[in-house]
């Protein structure tokens, strides 16, 4: 990239400027260079030269790998999705807040509404709100999704073909799909005009939860299962949210991070093609949520490196052809883990750091999470703010009229490779112990997690990471902020009765035929090559009005101590 007389002169300017930190700042002012590193270890330079990447190939944003863009023009052309996460006890206020969200700037791509929900612990586990275990965790956290109903409330008010509906259901993705199906097809509207994505990620509550969760055997058939669907009957449909974001918040560096994803994405393509597909049948409708932190350059080499190394995966170790199986395209999720309780205005500043580095980083859509989301389920004025920021970002700064603005940097290409470096270690180290299923199933990757959470922790407590405000320029007087309310009995006293009216008037008969139906396909189901026998027996259930935890007692009646780690 650069001649042999350009870096000649580069290597005498810097044999002066290390004369200089030799004589002036060591000598004279005693100085002692501390030695920094970057979160996934990477020793760092005080200065970068065009020495650093003069192998540097010369690229442009649309051109493979992609390190620069998947568009010749990015922002000019279209703006990201700003897409905030939510959702409350019942659909009632889950859709109030939807509302007001699209009124204030969320929204999918164009003018497309987007319709992103969370929902609450028993919709995750597949328990009915009227089951015993599901007792003083209905509605918290998110909205419970138990029955066609349910779904109605949130949705009946919008254009389905027209809206992008993603709920962020990792477990029981399954049946929740069968029933969205079920509800589109009550209003006429045939599953290939649908439009939106599952989480498709079972493996993750194994990883980041004490939860019950499916081994890692049923979990690949499940997972498995989805994709096959969806790619031959819902081709709108992101079939699976490769989720690096709960790794993250596990304190993961973004190598490991990027590591554990590309190694899941691997074992599922190798699944989807035992299932009998074709690599670009369903390689472009992967999505991603991931996670973005406080280390501002590594996080944008880390999206840099992470459409690079999807591009070359894909093309030279699957074959496929088409750019669409090659141009990953990435949703980020700011970090919860970098918000602080302790002055939450701060909290801003954060967000704010970590939305133009997903801007700098070229990210097709991302959730900005508000001030407040360490105390609580945010205010109004706190996700006001949180959109706020990114229209700002957007429309006052100008970041983002240039495609891939810091492009050509000496540090930052210099970064992108050595994450890339990084991430490849881990990457093959995942694959010599067998894999991202296989790593789960030995335990080796719950291992890694929690000993970055513990080595995240006692860098706190010794104050060698530095939090602003929680182990360093505390106050006495912390600000008010007013939390939302968690766990409201009347709300759940509310869900149970809408459960038990529902169960009760409605064909039972038909209920349990379709149940034993569900029994029947998982039974068959001993291996990813069989995959596409449970999903019709799931719509079947969902359009006998099965409830979601019925579904998904079925799958796990049959499964028994294969199902649960």
């Amino acid at each position: 990239m650069f001649n042999k007389e350009a870096l000649e002169k580069t290597k005498k300017m810097l044999e002066q400027w290390g004369r200089e930190v030799e004589d002036v700042y060591k000598k004279k002012l005693k100085f002692e260079s501390p030695q920094y590193t970057s979160e996934s270890g990477i020793p760092l330079k005080y200065v970068y030269t065009p020495d650093d990447v003069k192998d540097l190939d010369v690229e442009l944003p649309g051109a493979f790998p992609y390190t620069r863009g998947n568009r010749a023009l990015g922002y000019q052309y279209m703006p990201w999705m700003i897409q905030l996460l939510h959702g409350y006890g019942t659909g009632e206020e889950t859709k109030e807040r939807t509302q007001y969200l699209i009124k204030e700037g969320m929204k999918g791509y164009g003018e497309q509404p987007a319709v992103l929900f969370a929902v609450d612990t028993p919709t995750h586990c597949g328990f009915d709100p009227d089951d015993e275990r599901s007792r003083g965790m209905i509605g918290l956290g998110g909205v419970n999704i138990t029955t066609l109903e349910d779904i109605d409330t949130l949705l009946k008010d919008y254009d389905l073909p027209n809206t992008r509906v993603a709920d962020n259901i990792r477990f029981t993705c399954l049946p929740f799909l069968a029933m969205y199906v079920a509800y589109a097809e009550g209003r006429g509207h045939s599953p290939g005009e649908l439009n939106g994505q599952s989480q498709n990620g079972l493996g993750n509550r194994c990883l980041t939860t004490n939860l019950p969760s499916p081994v890692p055997d049923t979990q690949y058939k499940l997972e498995i299962e989805l994709i096959k669907y969806t790619s031959q009957t819902i081709k709108r449909w992101n079939h699976t949210n490769l989720c690096g974001y709960v790794l993250g918040e596990m304190n993961a560096t973004p190598a490991q991070e990027l590591g554990i994803v590309l190694s899941k994405a691997i074992d599922l393509v190798e699944g989807g093609i035992k299932a009998g597909l074709r690599p670009d049948d369903f390689v472009p409708r992967f999505s991603s949520q991931v996670h973005l932190g406080m280390n501002f350059f590594e996080e944008i080499a880390k999206l840099r490196a992470w459409r690079r190394m999807w591009a070359k995966i894909m093309k030279e170790r699957f074959g496929c052809k088409d750019p669409k199986s090659l141009q990953y395209r990435i949703h980020v999720h700011t970090a919860g883990s970098s918000l602080t309780s302790q002055q939450p205005l701060n909290n801003i500043t954060r967000s704010t750091l970590q939305v133009l580095a997903c801007v700098l980083g070229g990210v097709q859509s991302m959730h900005t999470n508000s001030y407040d989301e360490a105390i609580g389920l945010p205010s109004e004025e706190a996700v006001r703010t949180a959109i706020r920021i990114n229209q700002i970002v957007l429309h006052e700064t100008g970041v983002p009229h240039v495609t891939d603005p810091l492009g050509g940097s000496y540090y930052l290409e210099w970064l992108t490779d050595k994450v890339e470096e990084e991430t490849e270690k881990v990457r093959s180290e995942i694959e010599s112990r067998g894999g991202y299923f296989g790593c789960i199933k030995n335990g080796w990757l719950r291992q890694l997690l929690e000993k970055q959470s513990i080595k995240w922790r006692q860098e706190v407590d010794s104050g060698e990471r530095i939090v602003v405000g929680l182990n360093k320029f505390r106050v006495e007087e912390e600000e008010e902020v007013p939390a939302f309310t968690l766990y409201q009995p009347e709300i759940e006293a509310e869900i149970i009765k809408r459960t038990e009216k529902w169960k009760k008037n409605r064909d039972n008969i038909m209920v349990k035929d379709s149940l034993e139906k569900v029994k029947e396909a998982m039974a068959k189901f001993d291996a990813v090559e069989k995959a596409g026998i449970l999903m019709p027996a799931l719509l079947e259930a969902a359009r006998a009005k099965c409830t979601l935890g019925e579904m998904m007692e079925a799958i796990v009646e049959v499964s028994g101590g294969r199902i649960y780690a």
